[in-house]
């Protein structure tokens, strides 16, 4: 008998959300296709099989760069700012990952986003990226951001 599966896949996006700070009103939404890039795959057949610190994703950053997204990618280009995910959950087989930015954080042009796990810490291009996006998005100290990152397995 022939068992005619598909491979499974990592595909995913990411929703990037603007907001008036003053107001609370939804200035922009966006969404756009991420990127998993192939460290990310080895880490998590790494967490598969319980090696150390494989597979868990714990930062989200941002960055100024327009290179676009490569599945050799290991580092965002230009990493403008960088913070704890705020929210994670589960839905079957989707993963979402929320990070809050204040009005304090983040602010620029950005052009980049990355989801980072691993041994990933505050600094700026550690730990094991996953996802990347190429972005277009402008926050000021007017505004808040929120990244909503959904990966999906399947």
């Amino acid at each position: 008998m022939k068992i005619n599966e598909k491979p499974v896949q990592l595909t995913g996006s990411i929703e990037i959300i603007l907001r008036d700070a003053k107001t609370g009103k939804i200035k922009s939404v966006d969404h756009v296709k991420n990127m998993v890039v192939t460290v990310a795959k080895e880490s998590i057949a790494g967490g598969l099989i319980q090696e150390s610190n494989k597979g868990f994703i714990t930062y989200c950053a941002v960055g100024t760069n327009t290179t676009a997204p490569a599945l050799g990618n290991t580092a965002l280009v230009t990493e403008l700012a960088r913070k704890l995910v705020s929210a994670r959950s589960r839905t079957n087989n989707q993963a979402v990952f929320e990070t809050y930015f204040t009005t304090a954080e983040a602010n620029g042009t950005l052009r980049e986003a990355g989801l980072f796990g691993d041994l990933a810490s505050a600094t700026a291009n550690s730990g094991t990226l996953f996802c990347r996006a190429a972005i277009n998005r402008t926050k000021s100290t007017n505004d808040t951001l929120t990244l909503r990152w959904t990966v999906i397995i399947g």
